[in-house]
């Protein structure tokens, strides 16, 4: 965690970013009350959240069970990022089973081999790119590239 707030801070002060919290605790504090007084519902949230729960349930479920795992996605999410996207609260039993299951999904985790290669999205398929993709060939043309 401590080095993820370190290298972040980092590639905010390279982007000229000002007023950077020095320590992860004062990040928190401010990350806290920035929530606080920010945090509301509104139309245009709950079409991001809507876009992102659906982004995550695609990648396991086919669209006419998104309804069934829609529950599971809430149940990651804090409550004022709940009512910010205007999302049901789920109920306690839920946010322990799916708690319980991450944890017993680490321990299984360091209990496989150590992969001996990254697993890169790059190779994973995609809808827009059913051939696999390399970075270096994403975004626009560059002027002279054939078409």
């Amino acid at each position: 965690m401590l080095a993820l707030f370190y290298f972040w801070r980092e590639v905010g002060r390279r982007m000229n970013i000002k007023d950077i919290p020095e320590t992860c605790e004062a990040l928190e504090r401010y990350n806290v009350e920035y929530e606080r007084r920010h945090y509301r519902y509104s139309d245009a949230n709950r079409r991001v959240g809507e876009a992102t729960r659906n982004l995550f349930l695609g990648w396991f479920l086919p669209p006419f069970l998104y309804p069934l795992g829609a529950p599971f996605i809430y149940a990651l999410l804090d409550e004022h990022l709940l009512e910010a996207f205007g999302f049901p609260a789920p109920p306690a039993w839920l946010r322990k089973l799916v708690e319980g299951l991450l944890k017993l999904r680490a321990r299984l985790m360091r209990l496989l081999p150590e992969r001996q290669r990254p697993r890169l999205r790059t190779e994973m398929k995609h809808r827009s790119y059913p051939n696999g993709y390399r970075l270096e060939e994403l975004g626009p043309p560059h002027p002279g590239d054939r078409q």
